[in-house]
């Protein structure tokens, strides 16, 4: 039953989180959601990002979030790092948060790619390349590619994807995605059904009541979000678990009440940990702890940097 109940928590969390989209104009150069807003311009795609600069510069940290998130994620935990003197650089995957919108049939280019034209762009050094959930194989991928650009992989509640995942068939399947993605946007107009995803991602009620759900849905309503964000998960690089063992050490974080990632997906990851990779678990936390317990997340990533500089 437990099992059970994880998993239908898993299916609402992502079938909802398709929804969260109205009808809305996507930000642009001129008008940045946020002060610290950039965008780059890459074959067709305008990636929006968004930069904390740290003074006596440590370091530098690239942060990928998760399906149907966006870089709003990240804002704690990047300005605790940058406090600390890393700076941190939080963008946005297309489909999600300000970059471009993507169709089912369009010929996409791979996520790692993206993101990684974005990091050189930035910097020709290599990066601490930091992930949460579905960012986290794209990381993964990023690593793989691209190993001279990488300095370590820090992954937050997430796992290795391993090949195509239950329902792709249907996320790829153009006549399913336009039949539902109208009939997700319509559902995610509700503020109620945001605070309940949120509490099933994060088990912890002040933080879920508190939540400026605007920062959820505002992003996500550019037209075309639903189709986008099927197209974006169907685009997901797989990863080669043995190539994981040669990387240098990880960090990999997870949370004890997180309903989104199987615990045997986390196992199987876990097996695959290069030496000297640390591996640890917030008693406390669900699927979102990178935001309600960001403070610790942030403890746990400067010790980690510290052992590895």
């Amino acid at each position: 039953m437990k099992k059970i109940a994880r998993a239908l928590c898993a299916l609402l969390i992502l079938s909802l989180l398709f929804s969260f989209a109205v009808p809305a104009a996507a930000a642009n150069e001129e008008t940045r959601p946020f002060e610290n807003s950039a965008f780059f311009q890459y074959e067709g795609y305008t990636l929006h990002y968004r930069v904390f600069p740290a003074e006596n510069e440590q370091g530098k940290i690239f942060l990928i979030h998760g399906f149907a998130l966006s870089s709003y994620c990240f804002e704690k935990l990047a300005l605790l790092l940058q406090e600390a003197g890393f700076t941190c650089v939080a963008a946005d995957l297309p489909g999600f948060g300000y970059s471009s919108r993507e169709t089912i049939a369009q010929q996409k280019l791979p996520r790692e790619e993206l993101m990684h034209a974005l990091m050189t762009h930035l910097s020709s050094d290599p990066w601490y390349v930091g992930a949460h959930s579905m960012g986290g194989y794209v990381a993964l991928g990023i690593a793989q590619s691209y190993p001279e650009s990488v300095k370590n992989l820090l992954l937050f509640g997430t796992n290795g994807h391993g090949g195509r995942m239950p329902g792709m068939n249907l996320l790829t399947n153009e006549t399913y995605v336009h039949l539902t993605s109208p009939l997700m946007q319509r559902a995610g107009q509700s503020a109620f059904l945001v605070r309940l995803l949120l509490f099933f991602a994060s088990f912890d009620l002040r933080f879920t009541m508190q939540y400026d759900v605007s920062k959820i849905t505002d992003p996500l309503a550019a037209p075309g979000t639903g189709e986008s964000a099927f197209a974006s998960y169907a685009a997901l690089p797989q990863t080669d678990f043995e190539a994981v063992r040669n990387m240098p050490p990880i960090l990999y974080l997870n949370a004890k009440n997180d309903v989104v990632i199987p615990k045997s997906e986390v196992r199987k990851l876990r097996a695959f940990l290069p030496a000297g990779s640390t591996d640890l678990t917030v008693e406390d936390g669900g699927h979102l702890f990178i935001e309600c317990r960001a403070e610790r997340t942030a403890e746990t990533v400067l010790a980690f940097l510290e052992a590895n500089r």
